[in-house]
């Protein structure tokens, strides 16, 4: 797209071009797949981020140093499920598991995550006065129960439905065999416009097979919570670290291209068929109800309206976001390119730690 600024942060007229063009040709099949489980993984992603938003104000660092640690004392657990997984998550983030260690400096975090080390130290003086992590005599850092808590008792096992499901739904879409006929394409579009965990509905936690408790269920928390972490390391330096900036492009791209879909349609109909990715151009660009103003979008997440208005001046200066002179903002088609190979390769993560759930939760001796 083409655009006029009177400003930084000024109103953008959208204009067609050579961007906007490529949503009125005809997408190849492969395409019509590839917007489908974008949006589904994001929705997934983007249920999760509010959350830890919420929890920790906006901060990746915050979320990451403490999972780290947690992560760390469960090496020594006496399950040898449970200290495998850890010792999988850890590895897979470049920190040495063997021989297991008491615990890890910021040095050796910041340089398995790119963290600055300064920003470390800041982060765990600022989680130490909030109560989320301790320091002993010796200097070694762990988590408080609080933390402990936090994990498993708020919202754990929606988590572990909602990735579940997600999981299932993409692994069906991108096999060529089942990518027609897999997916519940109304539930899917469901999950789509779920931005929050309150908004999924009850039926696609009843699709998802009771998990047994105990020492599997624990274990594959253990799984999700490094591939959640795993996806914030990978996305945060896209944003500088700025969680909100996240939120702001998800929510938008919701609203723009999720509400495309109709509200109910038959099982085994093609979801990009459904989202209709060959209409008009302008038809996508136009409807005021596919879009937020700033204030709207406040409202929606109850962050001020000023903080709203420079993050999302700050994503327009990116490039990602457009606003028009009605003073909508619309996510611009080009970001699909600069998050392509990103998107991909989160999803093949996703895949192979939904395999390594399944194998625990499914399988009463969990493979070692």
């Amino acid at each position: 797209m083409n655009a006029n600024a009177d400003g930084p942060g000024g109103d953008i007229e959208l204009v067609a071009s050579a961007a906007t063009r490529g949503l009125q040709e005809a997408p190849s099949p492969a395409e019509r797949v590839e917007l489908p489980l974008t949006l589904l993984s994001a929705g997934y992603h983007l249920r999760q981020i509010n959350a830890v938003r919420a929890r920790f104000d906006g901060h990746a660092e915050w979320v990451v140093l403490p999972v780290l640690l947690w992560l760390a004392g469960r090496l020594a657990d006496p399950d040898p499920a449970l200290a495998h997984a850890a010792a999988v998550v850890l590895e897979s983030m470049g920190l040495q598991t063997r021989p297991i260690p008491r615990g890890y400096s910021l040095r050796e975090i910041g340089d398995a995550t790119g963290v600055p080390r300064e920003t470390l130290r800041r982060t765990a003086q600022q989680l130490d006065g909030f109560g989320w992590i301790v320091r002993d005599a010796e200097g070694q850092w762990s988590v408080a129960t609080k933390f402990t808590d936090y994990l498993w008792a708020d919202g754990g096992s929606e988590r572990m439905r909602d990735f579940r499901w997600t999981a299932a739904r993409v692994r069906e879409l991108s096999d060529p065999a089942t990518a027609s006929i897999g997916a519940c394409v109304t539930e899917a579009l469901a999950a789509m416009r779920a931005c929050r965990s309150d908004e999924l509905p009850q039926s696609i936690h009843w699709s998802v097979p009771a998990a047994p408790t105990g020492a599997p269920m624990a274990a594959a928390m253990v799984y999700l919570t490094g591939y959640n972490v795993r996806h914030l390391l990978q996305l945060a330096p896209h944003f500088d670290g700025d969680l909100l900036q996240v939120v702001l492009l998800g929510e938008l791209g919701h609203r723009n291209i999720a509400a495309l879909a109709p509200g109910a349609v038959k099982r085994g109909e093609q979801l990009g068929s459904v989202l209709k990715l060959d209409q008009p151009a302008q038809t996508v660009l136009s409807n005021p109800q596919r879009a937020f103003n700033a204030y709207s979008l406040a409202s929606c997440l109850c962050v001020p309206y000023e903080t709203t208005r420079r993050k999302l001046t700050q994503l327009c200066k990116r490039g990602w976001v457009a606003r028009d002179t009605r003073g909508l903002y619309w996510v611009l088609p080009t970001t699909s390119g600069h998050f392509r190979q990103f998107n991909l390769d989160r999803r093949v993560d996703m895949l192979e730690t939904a395999a390594r759930i399944e194998a625990l939760l499914q399988s009463p001796t969990p493979p070692a």
